[in-house]
């Protein structure tokens, strides 16, 4: 052992625990600006070339984020208190700091309630609102016009939306692109110091941005849930949209990290005391675990690094690794000091940090090499949460090697033998059952294997939203409500580019047709003027209304119609459906070209923004199709909607690939889901090279490392296999489990293995160096892995299902991980003989 680590820790403990707190100071201070980040940002990739066409498609047409507040009184929905309802709603609204603005049944025109000839609407366009309305006649609009239908209204006429559009940060917008722009360049090309410097900057006000904005967020989603609920009295009322989604996310994540780590912690307290039978070595592992969370987390806030849904859960990772080490240490101690318990304090820690520091640093090393491998994924937040866990192992070993062994030195030794909860019976059991029969137990775990490769290839993605969130819970009713009666949750957009059309320029000398006695004064002005324009309303689209043409509207008919029969989407809203409205007013009968021009030019300014601008762009010569997404349907499989339209829509409808692009959140999200289930098996692939290579490295035996690895791997697998045969599917959480397993699985394969080579050379066989093994080190393997299983167990009793899945399937993982590394890693041993022969093995 180092002299100069003996001198600061063992020998002046009051040094180490004075520098310790010190620490713990700085990273308090720290601690404040620590934060979660949920935005809908953090549900996408940032290099995602989708990304940037999305928020040039939000910035056109106005979609950006938005909430949804469904409102279905008691009484009629068009009782005169109800309309009173949705428009004081509307209002309070709209008053919330970082509302755009705001869209419910009592703003839209009513074209036909009563019916009134199609020249007369520009002047006299009526509302819920107009005196003398025909509530009846507005009823049978609301609930059969295809613009308003199953959108602000729902089928029945019980229901309705109110739309909250939320204000766009331009700046923000500008900062990522440029961000984005030059990342994409780093990493194609790199950058020279200008750029770099650009870059730097650039990210260092993107992250204040961000800040500001999760905050704003916060706020404005509080606030619209404040004015909700004050509007209630007896009606029912939800809120929805993406931005709710991320936001509902955050509270859950939240929630999980003070409620069920207080769960958790009192947990891992009793099962501590039930094996070490003492106070100190139930809070010991304890204060390890919290220091080192502490540090972490003061680390993060200190140079600004959120963590997002899919790093959530590095912290309780923290608490068990912590904690495991801890327990090693203390299993070493006490057998130490019940070995000998005249042995002096300096001399039984000394022993202990000389016995344990190499395993306990190699587990470490291998974890760190495992939780590395995750920045080959090629997706920032998985990169995010593998350097934070590398960082936090290296943490965890510090804290554990300094802040142990100074408490234990200041404490009293106490007197006797230590006594302990054995677990003799189990690791008893399992050494005499792997001993008795060691290839019974391989080939059922190659059967295992088996069963879990072909449970592996059954895995997929495909999940939804509202797939994250309990059935009881706000969001998730509100989410299935929408769905069910106002046209779906999750947007998506189809844009469709028209072709350039050819400008003509005529010289009059060169007119063959010219008529050299016509009037100058009749070629001016407007040479497209309509006289049926004539009654049109100044402020009109003006020469833009002559873009919407028979054959541009007869196309995104077509596109239209092909979207509108999928069984998985639900409302959808383009320049058809103004279309259709439209042909009511000329006996069914398509219009002209004279006719949409007159009826666009008619629709007054007031109503443009809600009609017109979110479907059409003539600058652009682009219109939008606008899809909302059942996203409580069970047979939804995003990846497979997405596929089958983009080609449907060529195949269908005649429109050249090049034409139209999807766009969306679903789109991104479901990039997202995709890359992570893409990039997996990249990343296993990077896990087991680097822990074979450190294994390699560690035993000096390339066979000893692919033995040491396949206990974990075999692990690992089981538990894919298991969600493949459950069809579960891969999300944000789980998509990072087979690496945690792995990275935390390692702990138990070498510290057994380094157990098992000290006791072979004065062991007469394998099988009584197995036994020994089984009965010394096994007892801290298992304790550690009840504990982790029991830690991660908590998160069932989430109200968010990622954390569910993620917490049960990681306590299966550690079971399974522990009956590998005390049956089929042993067993190989026994039949491979990696060390030589027994008495005799280095």
């Amino acid at each position: 052992m180092p002299k100069l680590y003996a001198a600061l820790v063992i020998d002046r403990p009051w040094l180490t625990l004075a520098l310790l707190l010190a620490l713990a100071v700085v990273a308090a201070i720290g601690a404040r600006d620590f934060r979660l980040d949920a935005s809908s940002d953090s549900l996408i990739v940032e290099t995602d070339p989708d990304l940037a066409q999305w928020r040039e498609v939000s910035e056109r047409y106005g979609g950006g984020d938005f909430l949804l507040v469904t409102y279905t009184p008691v009484r009629d929905l068009l009782a005169p208190e109800s309309i009173a309802t949705v428009q004081a709603l509307r209002d309070r609204l709209a008053e919330v700091d970082g509302v755009a603005s705001v869209l419910s049944m009592v703003d839209v025109p009513l074209l036909r309630s009563p019916p009134a000839p199609l020249s007369e609407l520009a002047d006299n366009v009526r509302t819920l609102t107009s005196e003398g309305i025909d509530l009846e006649l507005a009823r049978e609009e609301l609930t059969t016009s295809p613009l308003y239908r199953e959108l602000l209204v729902s089928a029945d006429g019980k229901s309705t939306a109110i739309q909250v559009n939320l204000a766009s940060d331009g700046r923000y917008t500008r900062v990522i692109t440029q961000r984005n722009e030059l990342l994409i360049q780093r990493q194609r090309e790199g950058l020279d110091d200008e750029q770099q410097a650009e870059f730097d900057a650039l990210q260092q006000e993107l992250e204040q941005l961000r800040r500001a904005a999760g905050a704003r967020q916060q706020r404005l989603v509080a606030d619209v849930r404040a004015v909700v609920d004050s509007f209630r009295n007896g009606d029912t009322l939800f809120v929805g949209g993406v931005t709710m989604i991320a936001d509902d996310m955050l509270s859950f994540i939240r929630g999980d990290l003070m409620t069920f780590g207080v769960g958790v912690l009192l947990l891992v307290i009793a099962m501590l005391a039930f094996f070490f039978r003492r106070p100190r070595w139930v809070l010991l592992p304890l204060a390890c675990g919290g220091i080192t969370v502490l540090y972490m987390v003061g680390f993060l806030g200190w140079v600004s690094w959120p963590i997002t849904v899919i790093s959530s859960n590095f912290v309780s990772l923290l608490i068990i690794i912590s904690i495991s080490l801890t327990i090693h240490l203390t299993v070493r101690f006490r057998e130490l000091q019940n070995r000998d318990p005249t042995l002096d304090l300096r001399t039984l820690m000394i022993e202990t940090v000389r016995h344990r520091f190499w395993p306990c640093f190699y587990t470490a090393v291998t974890t760190m090499v495992a939780f590395a491998s995750l920045v080959s994924s090629g997706i920032v937040p998985v990169i995010d949460f593998g350097w934070m866990m590398t960082i936090g192992v290296g943490v965890a070993l510090v804290v554990a090697f300094t802040l142990f062994p100074a408490i234990v030195m200041l404490l009293p030794t106490g007197g006797g033998r230590e006594t302990i909860a054995r677990a003799v019976g189990v690791t008893a059991m399992l050494a005499r059952g792997t001993n008795a029969q060691p290839v019974t137990v391989i080939v059922i775990c190659a059967l295992v294997a088996v069963l879990s490769g072909w449970g592996m290839s059954r895995l997929t993605v495909e999940n939804s939203f509202i797939d994250y969130f309990q059935k009881s819970t706000e969001i998730y009713q509100g989410m299935a409500f929408v769905d069910k009666h106002l046209g779906g949750t999750t947007p998506l957009d189809v844009i469709i580019r028209f072709p350039d059309e050819p400008e003509f320029e005529f010289d009059d000398a060169d007119d063959p047709f010219g008529d050299p006695f016509a009037d100058d004064d009749m070629l001016s002005g407007d040479p497209f003027d309509d006289p049926l324009m004539d009654d049109a309303p100044e402020d009109a689209l003006g020469a833009d209304r002559y873009w919407f043409t028979p054959d541009k509207i007869a196309l995104i008919e077509d596109v239209h119609a092909y979207l509108e029969a999928q069984p998985e989407t639900g409302k959808v809203i383009s320049l058809a459906t103004l279309h259709a409205i439209a042909m009511d007013f000329n006996d069914g009968e398509p219009l002209g070209g004279a006719e949409l021009a007159f009826v666009i030019g008619a629709v007054p300014v007031e109503f443009q923004e809600a009609l017109l601008a979110p479907y059409a762009s003539p600058s652009a010569n682009e219109a939008r199709i606008s899809i909302r997404m059942i996203d409580s349907d069970p047979n939804l499989k995003r990846n497979e909607f997405l596929q089958r339209i983009e080609r449907g829509i060529e195949e269908e409808t005649g429109l050249d690939r090049d034409r139209y692009e999807l766009s969306g959140m679903m789109v991104l999200f479901n990039n997202m889901l995709q890359g992570l289930f893409q990039s997996q098996n990249t990343t296993l692939l990077w896990v087991a090279a680097g822990i074979l290579v450190t294994f390699i490295i560690l035993f000096r035996s390339i066979l000893l490392g692919l033995i040491a690895i396949i206990p974990n791997g075999l692990a690992a697998a089981a538990v894919l296999g298991l969600m493949g045969w459950l069809r579960l599917p891969l999300d944000m959480m789980t998509i990072t489990i087979a690496a945690i397993v792995i990275g935390i699985g390692v702990d138990g394969t070498i510290h057994y293995v380094h157990r098992f080579r000290r006791e072979l050379p004065r062991s007469p066989s394998y099988e009584a160096a197995l036994a020994a093994s089984h009965n010394s080190i096994g007892h801290a393997i298992f304790y550690t892995a009840l504990t982790v299983a029991a830690g991660f167990s908590m998160l069932v009793f989430s109200n968010f299902n990622p954390t569910i899945y993620f917490g049960s399937l990681t306590s299966a993982a550690m079971l399974l991980a522990l009956l590998a590394n005390l049956t089929l890693l042993p067993a190989i041993l026994l039949k491979l003989k990696p060390f030589g022969p027994a008495g005799s093995a280095l």
